[in-house]
């Protein structure tokens, strides 16, 4: 994939994260006082909110009869984490753990690749950033350009932020970019229902990890969970390899 992304808007949008981690309160009162013009509000990027010390709650759109909030184009329930214990339990006493590991993956995988499907990139980040997740980007661009590079990481970064981490699904570190070899996540959900475990649990996640990496590489990829936190470790560990 061909990136046309001006050096001048990647080294000034970079310029603009400095500045919005070097001045937090300035950045916090410039957003409260945009919030107050509403059009301006929905016209900001939802990375541009983040980065100014905005919360992505703040972005949903919330239809409480329903049960249901949308994001970015993005239709999700609201369900509580106790909801993928009973659901795993359930599984396994239908057809047996097994079974019941990899419907919980297969399930998680085909629910974030909809969902990457269906998202409006436009509405989170500013339009020039947008392309870099449309198609799988090449390693080899990157490489050559360190600002690109850096931009993309954290693009990336702000999107499992989104995806993951605001979500209450855990906090997933990449290894390297733009292609992880190993994934580390902090409180993964399924870790603090279904445990202690003397094995790990952590299925959905690495089903949605799978399809995350599957969608921006362009590659078959699948998950495997090496350290869990269910069983006692610290965090979650997740090896990603090609699939044959």
């Amino acid at each position: 994939m061909k990136l046309n992304i001006p050096q001048k808007k990647i080294e000034g949008f970079l310029r603009f994260l400095d500045f919005t981690r070097s001045h937090p309160h300035l950045s916090r009162v410039a957003l409260r006082l945009a919030y107050k013009v509403p059009r301006l509000k929905m016209a900001l990027p939802v990375s541009y909110r983040i980065y100014m010390g905005g919360r992505i709650l703040e972005s949903y759109r919330v239809d409480a009869e329903r049960g249901e909030i949308s994001f970015a184009s993005v239709d999700r329930q609201i369900v509580g984490s106790e909801y993928l214990e009973v659901v795993f339990r359930n599984l396994a006493e239908a057809v047996g753990k097994e079974k019941a590991r990899r419907a919980m993956y297969d399930m998680h995988f085909r629910i974030m690749k909809e969902q990457l499907q269906a998202l409006d990139l436009d509405e989170i980040f500013p339009r020039f950033c947008a392309s870099l997740f449309r198609e799988p980007v090449d390693p080899a661009l990157l490489e050559k350009n360190p600002s690109l590079a850096r931009l993309y990481g954290e693009m990336e970064s702000m999107l499992l932020r989104l995806l993951f981490s605001e979500s209450g699904w855990g906090s997933p570190t990449f290894d390297t970019t733009p292609v992880p070899g190993r994934v580390t996540v902090r409180k993964s959900v399924e870790s603090q229902w279904i445990r202690p475990s003397e094995e790990p649990v952590c299925y959905a996640m690495a089903g949605s990890l799978a399809a995350f990496v599957t969608h921006i590489s362009g590659e078959k990829i699948e998950a495997r969970e090496t350290r869990c936190a269910a069983t006692g470790e610290p965090d979650c560990t997740f090896v990603l390899e090609r699939k044959a």
